[in-house]
């Protein structure tokens, strides 16, 4: 089988790209060789590239596609009407995977902009209304305007595609809402690379660190993680990995908060130091107001062995349950936070016995083989694909 990934980026650079790169590697197994097109002004990375058979700037989408003759095209990251046009011209099957919101927000997050509160509705005229249509950006202005009829227009062509692979149940629904056929969507939950293993010699309790780990804005809730640690005992402190545009605003708000030797801001990490991280942590905290496609970095906290506290918003119940292998939060609860972080301080056997079943879960859940097996059985089943 030949599959053709369409991508904006070519580097591993974004959660998106990670995927890609992970999954064309487990999909060798099947057989399956992969080919690439990536926007054309994107920074590029070898070891990206490399991955692939072929991989090439979009440049002439429909001509490219028929040299490169693929059993199935799949998209990924691709914001432009026209070159959706040219794909779907071709009457190659198409699937498309939604990492994010922005074809479902005005403004990508889907939270509000004044109060923060985390939103699930309908894309519609209220969107103007929480100022979702104003973003800023690296223009003259500092800013630019989205419309509802640029959004409603790409969601019409998108809904020509032949299939949509989501990580979620929650995604799925997102999807119905805005009236995506049901019968197209499936749901394939998302896995932590094989880098990421269980150590038995890690003791998590004997940890005093508290992790985050995710970009840096607002929608990931590091605010509401920052106001809770004045309430977390001193001397358990919290390791901030990542970056992001609201990057400068944490910093200078964690000094606000006189939180400065408590938090570190250690920048992007590579997988093999993330990995350290999470077993040098005490627990994971996911704190975002943003409802979460999946979130795969409790995934991969969960494959080391680490427990996680997250907001229970978006597809994050999907792969947490409550008081079995993490504790769920409200968004925006400060106080709930808090209370869940202390509580599992002070309760080592809460601790212990988390650490247990998250070891117990991964063991049989969020597997890069069966990802990888189910997407190849979808490319089959409902495109009539077939190995050659």
């Amino acid at each position: 089988m030949k599959v053709l990934w369409i991508n904006q980026k070519a580097s591993l650079k974004g959660g998106a790209e990670q995927y890609i790169f992970n999954t064309v590697e487990q999909m060798k197994s099947f057989d399956v060789s992969s080919s690439l097109l990536y926007e054309a002004n994107e920074e590029t990375q070898d070891e990206f590239l490399d991955i692939f058979e072929e991989a090439y700037p979009l440049l002439t989408a429909y001509e490219q596609i028929l040299q490169i003759n693929p059993d199935v095209i799949y998209i990924h990251q691709l914001d432009t009407y026209e070159m959706y046009e040219e794909i779907i011209k071709t009457k190659i099957p198409t699937v498309r995977f939604f990492h994010d919101h922005k074809l479902f927000c005005l403004r990508e997050h889907k939270y509000t902009t004044i109060k923060k509160h985390t939103c699930t509705k309908k894309l519609g005229l209220g969107c103007y209304g929480c100022l979702g249509f104003i973003n800023k950006d690296e223009s003259s202005l500092g800013f630019s305007i989205n419309t509802l009829g640029k959004m409603e227009k790409l969601q019409y062509i998108n809904k020509k595609l032949n299939h949509f692979i989501v990580a979620s149940s929650y995604m799925k629904e997102h999807l119905s809402l805005h009236e995506f056929d049901e019968q197209k969507i499936t749901v394939n939950p998302l896995y932590a690379a094989n880098k990421f293993e269980h150590s038995t010699a890690t003791n998590f309790t004997e940890n005093k660190t508290l992790l985050f780990v995710g970009q840096l804005i607002n929608g990931k809730g590091l605010d509401a993680l920052l106001k809770a640690m004045n309430k977390i005992p001193k001397d358990y402190d919290l390791v901030i990995v990542g970056t992001g545009k609201q990057e400068e605003y944490f910093k200078h708000y964690a000094k606000e908060l006189k939180l400065q030797d408590r938090v570190k801001f250690v920048g992007q990490a590579t997988h093999n130091q993330l990995e350290e991280y999470y077993k040098k942590a005490y627990c994971l905290i996911v704190p975002s107001r943003a409802p979460e496609t999946f979130n795969l970095v409790g995934i991969e906290a969960q494959k080391v062995g680490l427990p996680v506290i997250a907001t229970n918003v978006g597809g994050i119940s999907q792969w947490l349950t409550h008081d079995v292998n993490g504790l769920l939060v409200q968004p925006n609860d400060i106080k709930d936070l808090e209370k869940k972080i202390n509580d599992l301080i002070a309760d080592k056997k809460l601790h212990q016995r988390l650490c247990f079943n998250v070891l117990k879960t991964m063991m049989y859940e969020h597997d890069s083989f069966a990802h990888a097996n189910l997407l190849v059985e979808t490319f089959k089943k409902y495109l009539g694909v077939h190995y050659a």
